[in-house]
């Protein structure tokens, strides 16, 4: 069997440099083993360098039980990696390497610097203080197997049909968001030929699509401190407070990332989804209309297009009106009962139809993945091939945006690396 640029034969091989196989290739070599790291790109990180806008946000400081709250129905599957590898943890390894962290008042962890090439760098001088060697350009296309009656992994098949021997092999090599990361799927190809299932991908944490004319003139446009509420059927399903972005397709923001999925999964069951959005969220649409009463009686001559100018940003407020159908240029003090109500409603209701998620090369994250009924919670090792871990984002298990899908990473890989040594 030919090895890869006649590299000595290891004891684990990681397929990917992301935030996963790194932590996982660190872990198991300072554990003593020997460690190959396959990257299909000319370098490490790639994703991690995109992470919280460049600025990397590695972890949250949220309790355990939140932490697994994060990741919905699927999130008990992390309980034992987070508890092996916390956000504490996380922290520690970063401090105690000289990168100091910084938690800001949402819970979200950065470090001190904002630089995500600072975190990446700390990563890199881990798995080079404990040897582990790098193949770089290098596609992995097979996991290859030792001969017995068991599944059992024997090492990978690269691109240029080489071979390289091991006897644990962990696979860490992303989703499908981002593929110019190199997170192009691969690792699910992978997964596929072991006869792993995978769940069905799909965009997770993405911007939405909506064929609302009106979008083109709010391109540009962010209302802060508002809620939007998810309807399923004209039924409201979920609500959170916070921004949303204006986009020439759509919507995006924070807010509604962490909205998305249960749009995607609406949508994806043929349901109509609509965003509402309160635009005073303090109030509700009967604690609203007295409160308009007194303010329009004690505007004078005010117009209604000046006071919605004042409340609201300049493009929406034109657009707002329109909505209301008030007259043009009408005095807030004239404002009847019938036209109050309608403004009471855009207020507390103003919709906007969702019609796809943007495409999942867009997406912060992938949903879906390798099945979590298939992997072993206590240590990510395949329950179908003995010797063969993932970690990632290549299992199904996607979190909130805010740091949790970074740790989750992190964790996993901790595990996994931890794992192979001790398997």
């Amino acid at each position: 069997m030919i090895t890869k640029k006649n590299q000595a034969t290891p004891d684990i091989i990681v397929v990917g440099g992301g935030a996963a196989g790194m932590m996982a290739a660190g872990r198991a070599a300072e554990r003593g083993a020997k460690v190959i790291l396959v990257e299909k790109t000319h370098r490490l990180g790639n994703k991690l360098l995109l992470t919280g806008g460049g600025r990397c946000n590695i972890t949250n400081k949220a309790g355990l039980k939140e932490f697994v709250n994060a990741f919905g129905k699927n999130g008990r599957f992390l309980y034992r990696a987070l508890t092996v590898f916390s956000n504490r943890d996380l922290i520690n390894f970063f401090s105690s390497r000289g990168l100091e962290m910084r938690v800001d008042p949402d819970g979200k962890v950065f470090p001190v610097d904002d630089r995500a090439e600072s975190v990446l760098a700390v990563l890199r001088q881990y798995i080079d203080d404990h040897q582990v060697r790098i193949l770089h350009n290098t596609v992995v296309t097979n996991i290859i197997f030792q001969s017995g009656e068991s599944l059992c992994a024997g090492g990978i098949r690269c691109a240029d049909h080489s071979t390289l021997d091991a006897g644990k092999v962990i696979v860490a090599a992303g989703g499908m968001s981002y593929p110019k990361t190199g997170s192009s799927g691969d690792g699910y190809k992978l997964a596929r030929q072991c006869g792993h299932s995978i769940v069905p991908l799909t965009p997770g944490l993405v911007a939405l699509e909506s064929d609302e004319p009106f979008l083109q003139e709010l391109q540009g446009i962010t209302l802060k401190d508002i809620s939007l509420s998810v309807l399923v059927d004209g039924k409201k399903k979920v609500s959170e407070k916070g921004d949303i972005l204006f986009t020439h397709f759509g919507v995006s923001g924070p807010t509604v990332l962490i909205l998305s999925g249960i749009v995607i999964d609406a949508l994806a069951a043929g349901r109509s989804v609509a965003l509402s959005l309160q635009l005073r969220p303090a109030d509700t649409a009967q604690e609203l209309d007295p409160i308009l009463q007194r303010e329009f009686e004690s505007c004078g001559t005010i117009t209604l297009s000046r006071y919605l100018k004042e409340a609201l940003p300049k493009s929406f407020a034109l657009l707002f009106e329109r909505r209301c159908a008030v007259e043009p240029g009408k005095r807030c003090s004239k404002i009847n009962r019938e036209e109050r109500k309608r403004i009471v409603l855009c207020f507390a209701d103003f919709r906007i139809n969702i019609t796809k998620p943007r495409p999942i090369e867009e997406a912060t994250i992938t949903r879906g993945g390798v099945s979590l009924e298939e992997i072993n919670p206590q240590t990510m090792e395949s329950r179908i091939v003995h010797g063969l871990f993932f970690c990632g984002e290549m299992i199904d298990a996607d979190g909130m945006t805010g740091g949790y899908n970074l740790q989750a990473a992190f964790s996993t890989g901790y595990l996994a690396g931890e794992s192979a040594v001790s398997d």
